[in-house]
């Protein structure tokens, strides 16, 4: 199901979605019906397993209560830690007591683990309550959101080669060896959607 901007006639209650992908060149917004009705967007995000709780990491299920009388904002952020989900964040951060006067929900799933949680958290001021990790971006394949022109890594440039570049972007070069291809692809891909 592919994500794309669409306004649905509002009923008594709905449900606003943005999906804010950086690799995207602009945010789609659209709203979907509300619980009671019958929403493959408002399905798929109700029914994904991939989604963890940012502190302690385990399996969130039914992010959006069924039977809550009120609305809910859900963002879908590329990897957490990029320059403008921050920045997006600390926006809806800021609006968070409007949300609340207006008996808006605000739930965020962004790609990362519990450490990149963490630190975006402490970044954006965001709590906890309002945000979800999808670690491998599951969620976000199944809403067809946009992953990068799929470049890869030229089999004849080094992890070495890669290391350097990653040293000048944000998050550095990981730990873990194995993940140094992995990440230096995702750059590759992100920067080349800014292309």
């Amino acid at each position: 199901m592919k994500v794309t901007p669409t306004m649905i006639h509002q009923q008594s209650r709905t449900l606003l979605f943005l999906a804010a992908a950086s690799l995207l060149p602009q945010i789609n917004a659209f709203s979907a019906p509300a619980a009671s009705t019958s929403s493959p967007i408002y399905n798929t995000i109700q029914s994904a397993n991939s989604l963890l709780d940012p502190v302690s990491g385990t399996q969130q299920t039914s992010i959006i209560p069924q039977d809550n009388k009120r609305k809910s904002l859900v963002v879908l952020l590329p990897q957490l830690g990029e320059f403008d989900s921050s920045e997006y964040v600390e926006f809806l951060t800021a609006a968070q007591p409007s949300l609340e006067q207006n008996d808006i929900d605000l739930h965020i799933i962004g790609i990362g683990d519990t450490t990149a949680a963490s630190n975006f958290m402490k970044f954006t001021n965001l709590s906890p309550e309002n945000l979800y990790i999808d670690p491998n971006g599951e969620l976000h394949k199944e809403l067809e959101l946009a992953c990068g022109p799929e470049f890869s890594v030229p089999d004849g440039v080094s992890n070495d080669v890669c290391k350097f570049f990653l040293r000048q972007l944000p998050g550095g070069v990981p730990e873990e060896e194995e993940m140094v291809r992995p990440v230096a692809t995702a750059w590759l891909n992100y920067m080349g959607e800014l292309i």
